[in-house]
């Protein structure tokens, strides 16, 4: 499947009366859905974890929280079997006092990533974990078979950083492994390392830092993401400092808010709008008043992706006492925000509006748009100059309208779709009152499949097609 986003205008050719818009993701109504406050817990947890959902259906949750009496990390684990209702679930991993806790991995974790790795055939190594770890606290890779069981290589670690903040683990379509984590200690922008093999690591190399245009009080905290078809999607956390901290690390009283950011290279990443969060702080007294501090990745359902996310009532570095909330109530809790496959960032012709993409080369003669039109939107197939194809003109266009995830786009009379297979071609699109979200050409089985895609690729033309 050939998809076209609009994180940019690289695959646009022409836009007339369209403006770009990111979306907001919808806070779930029953937020929290997880709290602190467990007996064995001091009143505090962040998701310096993840959380995934297995293909048997069973939902897992890792999190981050201090045992009680303790003043180091801690891993806990839940599970759910609809990403909503969670439970903490005891294991025999951690004990106390002979019983059994829902504590499983006890090496003061900081910044905790994991993956279920669906292309590892070992088995005992089907899930994967990054973190700061002790003794050294530096970044250590452990693998597990069920993701409570964690065991680590003979190599640890891997990294010779402390992480001091939440991390990111992916493993591209390629099979190669990238961590994001922080360049030094201490030291506030995201770095990325990369592994054939995950336990033998690149050098740190720094993706993204502070630019001209962002005030002092920007810095920022860690990066959680996943690849998304050639693409890598992410949260960069954004950390807000207070003003008067005139201290070196700027530790008390800042908040964190996440950004939407891209990169098509894992190196070229960019913000999808300056100073734009994705997902907002709630409003004051709410259990997500102060921070919003998202998992390492989102999780990606058939109709929805959700992005969990801790919030906290306090500030960075703020004690219980410095705030006015109730002492009964927990400190910090677990949520989600959600949005549709693809809708990340929308056009919008607000009223009459022309689209012309670059063009690119398909291989199947079914075309769809992921789109809310309440007005209509038609659709043109065109050869690489720009003149339609016979039987795909725009006045032969069956309009499309509604909101839809994969309007299928049609022609009067059927034509044949041999005329618009194996070449290059270019959308051509005329809308009114509508958003446009994503094109893409594909069959009705891959399109599903949502965050499986290939980007378009340009060439001159002379030079032929190839593959990259």
């Amino acid at each position: 499947m050939i998809k076209i986003l609009f994180f940019d205008f690289r695959n646009c050719e022409i836009i007339d009366g369209f403006n770009r818009k990111i979306e907001e993701p919808k806070k779930f109504e029953g937020n929290p859905i997880f709290v602190s406050g467990h007996p064995l817990e001091e009143n505090w947890l962040s998701l310096y974890g993840s959380v995934l959902k297995r293909h048997d259906g069973l939902w897992q949750m890792w999190y981050t929280t201090v045992m009680k009496g303790k003043e180091t990390l801690v891993l806990a684990y839940a599970e759910s079997e609809d990403g909503i209702k969670w439970r903490r679930v005891k294991k025999d991993v951690v004990t106390i006092d002979g019983e059994k806790t829902h504590f499983i991995f006890d090496m003061e974790p900081h910044g905790a990533a994991i993956i279920y790795d669906e292309k590892e055939e070992r088995g005992k190594m089907k899930y994967k974990m990054i973190c700061g770890a002790a003794p050294s606290k530096c970044i250590s890779v452990f693998y597990s078979e069920d993701g409570i069981h964690w065991y680590s290589p003979e190599k640890n670690p891997v990294i010779g950083t402390n992480p001091d903040c939440p991390m990111a683990l992916l493993r591209l379509p390629s099979g190669k492994y990238v961590t994001y984590h922080r360049p030094v200690f201490g030291d506030r922008r995201i770095a990325r390392s990369e592994s054939w093999d995950f336990i033998n690591w690149s050098e740190a190399k720094t993706v993204f830092d502070q630019a001209p245009f962002d005030p002092p009080q920007i810095q920022f905290y860690g990066l959680g993401a996943i690849p998304y078809g050639e693409y890598e999607v992410g949260t960069l956390w954004m950390y807000h400092t207070d003003k008067n901290d005139f201290g070196f690390s700027k530790m008390v009283g800042g908040y964190i808010e996440p950004e939407l950011v891209y990169t098509r290279t894992g190196y070229a990443w960019h913000r999808m709008e300056i100073n734009k969060t994705w997902i907002k702080r709630g409003e004051e007294g709410e259990w997500d008043c102060s921070m919003v501090l998202p998992a390492s990745s989102p999780t990606f359902l058939e109709d929805e992706i959700r992005f969990y996310y801790a919030g906290q009532r306090t500030r960075h570095g703020q004690s219980l006492d410095l705030t006015g909330w109730k002492r009964s109530e927990p400190r910090s809790g677990i949520g989600f925000a959600s949005i549709k496959p693809d809708r990340f960032v929308g056009l919008v012709a607000s009223d009459e509006g022309l689209l012309i993409t670059r063009s690119f080369w398909t291989e199947t003669g079914e075309f769809f748009i992921n789109a809310d039109i309440k007005g209509h939107l038609r659709v043109e197939i065109t050869d690489i100059s720009g003149n339609p194809i016979e039987g795909f003109e725009i006045e032969n266009s069956i309009p499309l309208t509604g909101d839809a995830l994969f309007h299928k786009c049609k022609w009067k009379g059927n034509p044949c779709i041999e005329k618009v297979v194996n070449r290059d071609i270019r959308f051509k699109i005329k809308a009114n009152k509508a958003v446009i979200y994503s094109l893409f050409s594909g069959d009705e089985k891959e399109v599903r499949n949502y965050w499986n895609f290939r980007c378009p690729y340009y060439l001159p033309y002379k030079l032929g097609r190839i593959y990259i």
